[in-house]
């Protein structure tokens, strides 16, 4: 049977008819006839129709609702958290939480809450307190009422719990992180830097007063250091805040090759790790290094500086690098050259040099018509301004009794010249091909942006806990969501989508669930996404979404929405 529309011409007007029609064979031949007629096609008309429609429902058992019987109870945030638990899974991060958090804590929320937590990290950071209100509006199956209902302070003590019970299977968890990126990318190159977090208040036992890379000082802090392979975080280690960062290279070389059973480490290591106690104990241990050279106050590097402009190949596009023999201990020495950045450089020391000689210039107009009559003013005066922006490599200046005379230092000037763009590699790996050491040593560019990552989109910082096994539970959680964003962005690189993590889950959060209620029936509707969005799901593996989230039967529907009728 099929409806079918049906026009009858009267003398005034066409009147058009709405009829079910049954097909039947007659003498071998398929033909129509009318079952029923459903009445006029017109505003009345389908009026009396609609009213027919819904004396039926009762015989069916699908879900039929008019718009005036549906209301609309919550909309929540479905799309970024659908993503981030896909990768989860593919990872097997639940897996081995599950596995290796054997600790038994009453009331921590266990899997689903280190889940609900990286999230939130990912999503919109928040503390424990605004997390429980953020969760009240995200859809996500693994999450169950014991995320949405009770008190807030009651709910915010469940995760405290959570982080207590995840701490203690960390180490075991980050041995099965770098067992899976190790099937991915097969390598011993480990890369490893560190910075500070600092804590509001006084922080726990391990926070102290250090130096401070990011942030204010004279607050307290913890130094974390980062593990990477291949642009994955793969384990992380936080010292009290007033250690030495070159202390911790013996400490990670020892640790790193325990945990991870592996025989040799090749370090990436940036200018600022470097000593030579550092060196000599890498090469003790076994291990090897990729390491930036100092560019200033470093006779090697005035070497290589010296060799000339000849003799570079390209490496990449925008980068050119040459190796240079020198005699001694048998490391090998390169120099880069980022031609793009060689002028960059030049702009923008003349425009320093500019700007502080105009200082300096001002400086003696006062210093000749006595304003400035005191040796002791005019020097703090001149110092003052070389101090900003290194202004001591370009001028030199003599102060006597009321007298004031600078000059550009023009060897220093023409050093930085020769440095402008370039930076100097040295490595103890010879069997490493030039374009391997050097594209090595860019990708320590990826741990500084894995911090700046970790601080201004995970927002590791500030910390409020106060106890040591929270603090390192709440940086492990902020690890574990860098390495899901660092692991999307491999995927968007590999889909040839040059867009940021941080833009993906942003844009993902217009994929909502709608909860209507009907009755006592509760349905869950998926908006469906755009094209740009289906786009980006399937670089997930996520083909097609659902439109209906809900997990009832029919009976179960049909019943509810009879009782709904009465």
């Amino acid at each position: 049977m099929f409806p079918k529309l049906v026009k009858v011409k009267t003398s005034a007007r066409t009147i058009t008819y709405l009829r079910l029609i049954e097909k039947y064979y007659k003498d071998g031949k398929k033909k129509d006839r009318v079952i029923a007629n459903l009445g006029r096609q017109d505003i009345e008309g389908r009026i009396k129709l609609g009213k027919l429609l819904k004396s039926l429902r009762k015989f069916t058992d699908e879900v039929l609702v008019t718009p005036e019987e549906i209301e609309t109870k919550k909309v929540l945030e479905y799309g970024a958290v659908l993503v981030i638990k896909k990768l989860w899974d593919e990872i097997g991060l639940g897996k081995w939480i599950k596995e290796k958090c054997t600790k038994k804590i009453d009331g921590n929320l266990e899997e689903a809450g280190v889940l609900a937590m990286v999230c939130n990290r990912l999503m919109e950071p928040r503390s424990e307190l605004g997390l429980c209100e953020w969760l009240e509006g995200v859809y996500c199956e693994s999450f169950d009422k014991r995320f949405r209902e009770g008190k807030i302070k009651s709910r915010a003590e469940s995760f405290y719990r959570t982080l207590d019970w995840l701490i203690e299977g960390k180490a075991k968890i980050e041995e099965e992180i770098y067992q899976w990126v190790r099937t991915l990318f097969p390598v011993d190159v480990v890369f490893y830097d560190i910075t500070n977090i600092q804590f509001e208040g006084e922080g726990p036992q391990i926070a102290r007063r250090g130096y401070a890379k990011l942030g204010k000082r004279n607050h307290k802090q913890v130094l974390l250091g980062l593990i990477m392979v291949e642009g994955l975080p793969v384990a992380h280690y936080v010292f009290r805040g007033n250690r030495g960062e070159k202390t911790t290279i013996k400490w990670i070389s020892k640790d790193v090759k325990r945990k991870f059973n592996v025989g040799r480490i090749i370090f990436v290591m940036d200018r600022g790790m470097i000593s030579t106690m550092n060196l000599e104990e890498i090469e003790k241990q076994d291990n090897g290094y990729i390491a930036g050279m100092k560019r200033r106050r470093n006779n090697e590097t005035k070497e290589l500086i010296e060799t000339g402009e000849s003799g570079f190949e390209e490496i990449k596009e925008g980068l050119l690098a040459k190796e240079v023999e020198m005699d001694g201990d048998g490391k090998r020495r390169i120099i880069c050259i980022n031609p793009d950045r060689a002028k960059e450089d030049k702009e923008k020391r003349e425009l320093i040099m500019q700007e502080l000689e105009g200082e300096l210039i001002a400086l003696k107009e006062k210093i000749d018509t006595g304003k400035i009559r005191k040796q002791k003013v005019i020097v703090a005066s001149c110092e003052k301004i070389l101090n900003k922006k290194h202004g001591k490599r370009y001028f030199n200046y003599e102060v006597g009794k009321g007298k004031f005379e600078f000059y550009r230092n023009e060897k220093n000037i023409e050093y930085e010249e020769k440095l402008d763009g370039k930076f100097m590699i040295k490595s103890t790996e010879k069997t490493f091909s030039l374009k391997e050491i050097v594209m090595g040593y860019k990708d320590l560019m990826n741990v500084e942006k894995m911090f700046r990552d970790l601080k201004d989109f995970i927002e590791v910082a500030p910390v409020y806990h106060q106890a040591n096994r929270r603090v390192r539970a709440h940086i492990f959680v902020c690890v574990l969501a860098l390495l899901i964003q660092k692991y999307i962005e491999k995927k968007l690189a590999n889909a040839r989508m040059k867009i940021s993590a941080q833009k993906v889950l942003s844009k993902l959060k217009t994929i909502k669930v709608v909860i209507n209620q009907v009755g006592e029936l509760n349905l869950k509707y998926v908006i469906p996404p755009a094209q740009e969005l289906s786009r980006i799901l399937r670089v997930f593996d996520i083909q097609k979404l659902p439109r209906i989230l809900s997990d009832i039967s029919k009976e179960t529907a049909s019943f509810a929405l009879q009782k709904a009728q009465k």
